[in-house]
């Protein structure tokens, strides 16, 4: 009866996680500014109640990490050059500290698979900071940082699927790849060419990729839970 209703309870978080995700993609398409900031500042607190009330283990570098998501978010409401430079600034911690979660869930690195999973994406990465240089010149290097965890993280998560298919690790492939291509999009639209059509992938991706990473979350810290209990 617990577990019926504590799944009830995270199916409703769910629904509601991906309503506010469809509303603040409505808000946005319509230019709807009071509610476009009201729900675009709601995801990442439900998000946290949502990990908070399924997880069997709680991780607080992962609650830091959405934090700095969040303030990076805001910050980047703002076309301000300080608040673009500590926006990138947090992007970048944000990012480290999902590359420490991964970096620790994984147990059997292959270093070899990780590096040439992760060049492309770099070359990738850096062809697009190049590309939009000259509007993002005072955080150049937080960019470039950014998009050396970015890589890492992206050929942890292939290298990791590609010797351990399981459910942790599938999440976590899935939410690796939509992190680089939200990233991706982001710069296009924010730099280089804005598009209706790119802030609207930009959000789907952001309400998805951050949605399956909470999945790998979850079963890794289920799987931490059981090796303690051995």
């Amino acid at each position: 009866m617990v577990f019926q209703q504590k799944h009830s309870r995270v199916l409703a978080l769910i629904v509601l996680y991906f309503s506010i995700v469809i509303f603040y993609s409505i808000c946005v398409y319509f230019d709807f500014q009071p509610l476009k900031d009201f729900f675009g500042f709601l995801r990442v607190p439900i998000l946290m109640g949502l990990y908070f009330y399924s997880s069997a283990k709680f991780d607080y570098i992962y609650v830091l990490a959405l934090i700095f998501f969040q303030a990076a978010y805001l910050l980047f409401g703002s076309n301000t050059p300080q608040n673009m430079f500590w926006g990138a600034a947090a992007s970048v911690v944000f990012r480290l500290l999902i590359v420490i979660i991964i970096f620790r869930a994984i147990s059997d690195k292959r270093w070899k698979m990780i590096v040439l999973s992760g060049i492309p994406i770099l070359f990738i990465y850096f062809y697009l900071i190049n590309l939009i240089r000259e509007n993002v010149i005072d955080s150049y290097y937080l960019w470039m940082c950014n998009g050396l965890l970015t890589a890492f993280l992206a050929g942890m998560a292939v290298s990791n699927y590609c010797y351990k298919d399981d459910q942790k690790s599938y999440w976590l492939l899935i939410s690796a790849l939509l992190f680089v291509v939200q990233i991706g999009l982001f710069f296009v639209n924010k730099f280089y060419l804005k598009q209706q059509l790119f802030l609207q992938l930009i959000i789907v991706f952001y309400g998805i990729s951050h949605f399956t990473f909470y999945k790998f979350m979850v079963f890794k810290d289920l799987e931490s839970v059981a090796k303690e209990a051995i």
